[in-house]
């Protein structure tokens, strides 16, 4: 009787390691996640601070009005425009 105890004690114990030993692992992966995706985080708001300070920069007149002459080759009324070929 003493023999089936230590055993069944023995399984228990056991069963618990290995169980506790696969939370560690589990939490280590989580940890090394939550890291990645918090760098990831902060690469996305730098870029999304970046893409509102070029919209703000887009939404002046004179920008737009720069942006359609260089980029669209437009030109205002009354203007000659000429192209230079090398």
């Amino acid at each position: 009787m003493k023999r089936l105890a230590l055993l069944v004690f023995v399984g228990f114990l056991l069963y618990f390691l290995f169980s506790i030993r696969q939370v560690i692992i589990d939490q280590q992966l989580l940890l090394r996640e939550e890291k990645e995706t918090k760098q990831k985080l902060s690469s996305q708001q730098v870029y999304l601070a970046a893409l509102k300070m070029r919209i703000s920069g887009i939404k002046n007149e004179d920008r737009i009005e720069e942006l359609a002459r260089t980029r669209l080759g437009l030109i205002k009324k009354g203007e000659v425009a000429f192209k230079v070929i090398n």
